[in-house]
């Protein structure tokens, strides 16, 4: 018997060409398209995190190249050497007391420090060179010399105050120096005087918290930074206080004035001329809980 040509009822295991054409013709586009999509959100994804990874590069290096510390020479401590006749502490009143030893000087009223300076190192430094403000209102020193290791020989004491003398070299040169130290009017004065320097650099100790105060400097937190006093500060009114509670000012007003907080363990305080001083509140306030 030959086989009919009608069309057989069974269905058949072979898919008609129709059926097979469009199977295997149906496009894999879209699983293309979301593979893409997932590629493009993965290159998405890994480019906002590098740059978030740069941003915060630049966040923890802005003080180093953005407009901070810009016009500042750094000037390290050198060494303190203090004579036994100058050793020890003297009372200035009212609880007040001034102590210097080979490790630094420090101000405290009864059992609070009010300040201090560097420990292990001299207490300020001597320059020669210049400080200028251009018409932009910025200011840049020149530092051609620095006088940096104290010595100091003797102390002369007086019912509040308390004067040294000594001298501040640089291992071949020196120049005579003199610190007196105050107190009266609810503030402590501690004044510089160095023979023929064109500028003192003091260095105190770097305490948390210290933050500018309007309107001389900026009221941040001035950590890693640098920056000029607003000329227009009077002499002596506070720029910035601590965590230890105490305000500082920094005079003359006649003159370039400056904090910079950019080193580890140390604040400087330049001043362009060769006398000058820093006046420190006599009473601390509280201290706050949070440090920085």
């Amino acid at each position: 018997m030959t086989p009919s040509n009608q069309p057989s009822n069974q269905p058949s295991n072979q898919p008609s060409n129709h059926a097979a054409s469009r199977r295997w013709s149906t496009p894999r586009w879209p699983e293309l398209h979301w593979r893409e999509r997932d590629i493009s959100r993965s290159m998405v994804a890994l480019v906002a995190s590098l740059a978030a990874l740069a941003l915060l590069g630049l966040a923890t290096n802005v003080p180093g190249w953005i407009g901070r510390g810009e016009g500042f020479v750094d000037v390290p401590p050198g060494l303190l050497t203090v004579k036994d006749d100058a050793k020890g502490v003297a009372t200035l009143g009212g609880g007040v007391t001034v102590s210097l030893y080979s490790d630094g000087l420090r101000i405290s009223r009864d059992n609070t420090l009010l300040l201090q300076t560097v420990i292990g190192g001299s207490m300020l430094s001597a320059v020669e060179g210049s400080a200028t403000t251009g018409g932009d209102g910025h200011t840049q020193e020149r530092v051609t010399h620095q006088f940096d290791n104290v010595s100091i020989t003797e102390l002369d004491f007086l019912p509040g105050r308390a004067t040294y003398f000594g001298t501040v070299g640089d291992g071949t040169r020196t120049l005579p120096l003199t610190l007196r130290i105050e107190a009266g009017g609810g503030v402590i004065r501690v004044g510089a005087s160095v023979g023929g320097a064109d500028g003192v650099v003091w260095h105190l100790n770097r305490e948390p918290l210290t933050v500018g105060i309007r309107p001389g400097l900026p009221a941040v937190n001035l950590r890693k930074t640098a920056n000029w006093v607003d000329p227009d500060t009077i002499e002596g009114r506070a720029v910035f206080s601590t965590l230890l509670g105490t305000d500082v000012g920094v005079g003359p007003q006649r003159v370039a004035r400056g904090v910079d907080i950019r080193e580890d363990g140390r604040t400087d305080i330049h001043v362009w001329t060769a006398a000058c001083f820093l006046t420190v509140s006599s009473q601390a306030r509280p201290a706050p809980t949070s440090t920085s």
